[in-house]
């Protein structure tokens, strides 16, 4: 058994070493980072989703996209909320009043004649409908066989 920092064979025993694995090493002198704020927005589908803030844990960024946020835990993955433009309501959700139409001056609505069309294709095909019912029944009835009535 040899001392840490002494070579063991070809190998350098170090103690004290951190087994994280994350690449980063804090800095003793830095502060600890303050939870970020995630502001609300609109999401792709224009729903408002509101404010809120990363403080669970280890959970302290604001992380994700402009369309879909949520809290992480490293910095370099944190979202700059500032390039976001999905704070105010999308033009498309905007249906109060339809978009304005403009007039075509050729189309005359008294002129138009399709429903009229619809009603006579319908008339015929329902008179037609009532004709070969009534046939069926004349037939039917001058194919049956005479009764002979007894007293």
């Amino acid at each position: 058994q040899e001392r840490a920092g002494q070579p063991l064979g070809s190998f350098v025993v170090l103690s004290g070493a951190n087994r994280s694995g994350l690449g980063e090493q804090p800095d003793p002198s830095e502060q600890p980072p303050v939870p970020d704020f995630c502001r609300g927005y609109f999401d792709v589908m224009g729903q408002w989703d509101p404010p809120f803030n990363c403080s669970s844990g280890e959970f302290i960024f604001c992380c994700g996209t402009c369309g879909f946020r949520f809290c992480c835990k490293f910095k370099k993955t944190r979202l700059d909320q500032s390039t976001c433009t999905n704070y105010e309501t999308p033009l498309w959700m905007n249906t109060g009043k339809p978009p304005s139409r403009i007039d075509d001056p050729l189309h005359d609505p008294t002129r138009d004649k399709t429903n009229l069309i619809v009603y006579i294709i319908c008339g015929v095909v329902a008179v037609m409908v009532l004709v070969g019912i009534f046939t069926k029944l004349g037939l039917e009835k001058a194919h049956r066989p005479q009764r002979e009535h007894m007293s």
